[in-house]
């Protein structure tokens, strides 16, 4: 008797149909979403690359300010100790001027002399690296 039974049509709201899943607005959203993320997450992202900029001219700074203590240390002498103004372009936009001063010779020896040396940003006038350092000498 069950196989004549006539069923009624089911509502199309009351039960789930195998295509239900995403309509065209959860995409959407989610795009939405992403670029909101995207557009606050942008200014850290362009501050990050100007600080590794910076970082980069400050490390090729200090790389010239030793250079320049070390060429005065491995002399010996205090006639051998000389002043230094030279630049250096690091890229188009950054040029770094480095400067060695030395102080004057002692009376006696051996003794030591003090070596200062200072790198500026010749765009900025800024002053990138800063050192100082007493060098050995054993005579005139």
């Amino acid at each position: 008797m069950d196989r004549h039974r006539i069923e009624k049509p089911r509502s199309a709201l009351s039960t789930p149909r195998d295509d239900d899943g995403f309509t065209l607005i959860e995409p959407v959203i989610a795009m939405f979403l992403l670029a909101l993320i995207a557009l606050a997450l942008l200014p850290l992202l362009t501050q990050s690359l100007v600080q590794s900029v910076n970082n980069a001219v400050l490390v090729t700074a200090t790389s010239l300010a030793n250079q320049a203590i070390e060429d005065e240390r491995s002399k010996t002498t205090c006639a051998g100790l000389t002043p230094l103004d030279q630049t250096t372009v690091v890229r188009p936009d950054v040029t770094l001027r480095t400067v060695r001063t030395v102080a004057a010779c002692p009376a006696s020896f051996p003794s030591t002399v003090k070596v200062s040396v200072t790198v500026t940003d010749t765009a900025t006038g800024s002053v990138k690296v800063s050192a100082a350092t007493m060098v050995f000498v054993t005579g005139v």
